[in-house]
């Protein structure tokens, strides 16, 4: 049995980068247009060895709304969160959001659906609070 490509230590923030970039239709052209980070950069984010330039992380996650800090720890530059943000087996909690980004059983119609009303959601609460 032949086992797929090795992952890097970005190989998270590469899944959130095309998942985010499959959410917004964007061909590889228009992130690299949006961006300035050539695919093949890109690319590397799955099997390299190393975490990528903050200037690499900072300019895809600019462009795809990803928070910062989040980009930055998914592409291996920060280290994992404390404890406290961990479930009782030590793995790291995650958003509703960024289930529904990682989750590859979701087309991107019904991601994009999601999305939406988790923004729905979250704008009612705000309301709420304010």
């Amino acid at each position: 049995m032949t086992q797929g490509p090795e992952r890097g230590v970005a190989y998270d923030f590469w899944w959130r980068v095309r998942a985010e970039q499959g959410a917004r239709g964007w061909t590889d052209e228009e992130l690299r247009a949006r961006t300035g980070i050539a695919r093949t950069t890109v690319d590397r984010l799955r099997g390299g060895k190393r975490p990528p330039t903050a200037r690499v992380v900072n300019a895809l996650a600019d462009a795809l709304d990803i928070d910062l800090t989040e980009a930055h720890r998914l592409a291996g530059r920060t280290p994992a969160p404390p404890a406290a943000f961990a479930d009782e087996e030590g793995a790291p909690r995650v958003s509703a959001r960024e289930a529904i980004l990682r989750d590859p059983a979701y087309t991107d119609q019904q991601r994009r659906t999601m999305l939406e009303l988790l923004d729905i959601f979250e704008q009612a609460n705000r309301s709420r609070q304010s």
